[in-house]
């Protein structure tokens, strides 16, 4: 008869996991710890800066008018409540699948920690194959080119790069990363002769306007939560992943609000909204077709930078999936060479080449923008949960203003996240709410198999500070 030890988590007072005692201890592959803060800075900044706000501010000019600004600014401090509590629990659980590890530490519940996970790892996919697209787009408009074959090429040498391993992977993605800020500096340069030429306080649709251009610009924040995904391949996790996560977002706030101004300034709102490259366009009313095509070569490279921290983060989630068993574990190996999660990696350039037909940049967007909304309630939940259930847990970095074990930015980001998810109109809803369907029909297709049956193993090894 086989004897039973119960393992009981620190961090979840009262709760432990009955195992056999015989039971093969499982021999977890480690990714290799690479980043420093500069680099997580500039990997943060690369998840942000990218295709959303090179294409993007024209359709929310034409919603928000010369108000776009705002619409970025709000959808700043509603991305800000979500990161500081990213930051709070990233700095407790440094793994990738973070937002996977986040809530099955809170809640102990596979289904739901699956479901938040897979939400923000589908949105990732499918944004990289929709952001390889508008590569392809952009390209086309330089040399006549076949935009599906376009971005399924893009796509293949993006992940051949991503194969190199994390080091070769940031070096390649500092370098797309400064050229990406590079060419907002320059819409701002451009612009900032004619600031104060025209009021800022106009706007297309109204307070309604503002809003809807806040869920189409939040897009363009999207990339913050990653910074977390990257905890095991960071040193000094704990103390380096906050503070990059902060600096990330504080940076591209502050350019994203400029640009707004800029663009508004040197192109009045519906010829912006009109315009296929709009910051390529602001810049040329200065510069003139010199300023064109640089700010063209510019998006090209940052939409290239896009793709690569796409894929980057979503072999990272399907790495760290397979590794705690909610998908087939072969996806949680690593390449003993290079370090990087080889079959995560090929594997999520399997399902970008798939869906590369559904690319609508501005659906994909929408869609992209809900699934992140819904996960960052939840994080944001999670977070307050495990001040409340778990007080004494050692939390590297805490987040600020609270009363009691309640955190205020936190409940904030609940707040502002719901709000935001009450704006979508009917069709954005309803392809939004076929993540977390799907995400349930997986689940149950994962414990056919004989998977972990109720929680993971992982989700209740003891805390290591």
């Amino acid at each position: 008869m086989k004897t039973e030890t119960t393992r009981a988590a620190p961090d979840r007072p009262g709760q432990g996991e009955t195992l056999p005692a015989d039971a093969p201890a499982v021999q977890e592959q480690s990714l290799r710890r690479e980043a420093g803060l500069f680099q997580v800075v500039t990997y943060g900044v690369g998840n942000i800066i990218g295709a959303g706000i090179y294409v993007l501010v024209g359709d929310a000019s034409g919603l928000a008018g010369n108000y776009v600004w705002l619409a970025f600014l709000v959808g700043a401090v509603v991305a800000l409540f979500t990161g500081l509590s990213y930051a709070e629990l990233a700095a407790v659980y440094p793994k990738a699948a973070s937002e996977y590890v986040f809530l099955g530490k809170a809640y102990g519940n596979r289904t739901l920690s699956f479901l938040t996970q897979w939400m923000m790892l589908v949105t990732e996919v499918v944004a990289a194959a929709a952001v390889a697209l508008g590569f392809a787009g952009y390209l086309s408009t330089v040399v006549q080119v076949p935009l599906i074959p376009t971005a399924a090429a893009l796509l293949v040498v993006v992940t051949v790069v991503a194969l190199a391993g994390v080091r070769q992977s940031l070096v390649v993605n500092t370098v797309l990363s400064l050229v990406a800020v590079g060419g907002l500096l320059l819409v701002v340069g451009a612009g900032v002769g004619r600031f104060g030429s025209v009021s800022y306080t106009q706007s297309a649709n109204g307070v309604p306007g503002i809003l809807a251009a806040t869920i189409l610009v939040f897009f363009a924040y999207i990339g913050f939560d990653n910074i977390s995904n990257l905890s095991e391949e960071t040193k000094r996790p704990e103390k380096t992943v906050p503070r990059g996560l902060l600096i990330s977002l504080s940076l591209s706030t502050i350019l994203y609000i400029l640009v707004g101004i800029a663009s508004v300034s040197l192109v009045s709102w519906p010829k912006l909204s009109a315009s296929e490259a709009p910051l390529a366009l602001a810049v040329s009313t200065v510069l003139g077709r010199p300023g064109f095509d640089v700010l063209t070569v510019t998006a090209l490279l940052t939409t290239l930078n896009t793709v690569l921290v796409l894929l980057m983060v979503s072999s990272r989630i399907i790495y760290g999936l397979g590794r705690e068993g909610a998908l087939p574990r072969v996806l949680g190996k690593v390449d003993k060479r290079t370090g990087a999660p080889i079959v995560a990696s090929v594997f999520t350039l399997a399902v970008a080449l798939a869906v590369l037909p559904l690319g609508q940049i501005g659906t994909i967007a929408k869609v992209t923008s809900f699934g992140s909304l819904l996960t960052f309630a939840l994080v944001n939940v999670a977070m307050l949960h495990l001040r409340r259930v778990a007080p004494h847990l050692s939390r590297p970095f805490r987040v600020p203003l609270s009363v009691g074990w309640v955190s205020v930015t936190g409940l904030l980001g609940v707040v502002s996240c719901v709000v935001l998810l009450s704006q979508f109109d009917v069709l954005s809803f309803t392809l939004g709410m076929l993540l977390p369907v799907s995400g349930v029909a997986l689940d149950v297709l994962m414990r056919g198999r004989g998977g972990l049956t109720s929680t993971d193993r992982s989700l209740h090894q003891p805390h290591e500070p």
